[in-house]
């Protein structure tokens, strides 16, 4: 490798760490923003007991007639009891369900901001160390 060979391949370097430190830079600093309210989820407490009112009628058949007829008196009486069974059951339904609250977005994402959610800071690392590695490889050896 000559003098002029290895002073543009050092200007390369020096030109590509200075690049890549402004990168780091630019998404360091480009993430910041103001402090935003992020609404705490409210709870909805639902209890819940099950009552049951069953009618419950009995028939008595009483063999009592009355009827006259010549010497003979009869006596019918039908007794019919009504009762209401009240039934309180003890399974109880406790039952606690978050409730999320619709916040509005103030600001959308920029392309830059949709572009690395979706791709991820670590792929842009790896094309970075990438092209760094091919620049070393075509202009150092």
């Amino acid at each position: 490798m000559t003098p002029n060979e290895y002073k543009e391949a050092k200007r390369l370097m020096g030109i590509g760490c200075i690049a890549l430190i402004l990168m780091l830079l630019t998404i360091l600093l480009h993430g910041c923003a103001p402090i935003k309210y992020v609404p705490v989820e409210t709870l909805k407490v639902e209890y819940r007991t099950r009552d049951s009112i069953r009618h419950d009628s009995i028939y008595k058949h009483d063999s009592v007639y009355i009827k006259e007829k010549g010497d003979t008196v009869y006596k019918y009486i039908k007794q019919v009891e009504n009762r209401y069974l009240f039934i309180n059951k003890t399974d109880t339904l406790l039952q606690t369900d978050s409730v999320q609250v619709p916040y509005p977005v103030e600001k959308k994402l920029t392309k830059w901001e949709s572009i690395k959610l979706d791709m991820g800071g670590w792929m842009f690392g790896a094309l970075i160390v990438l092209l760094l590695y091919i620049l070393y490889r075509r202009y150092i050896k």
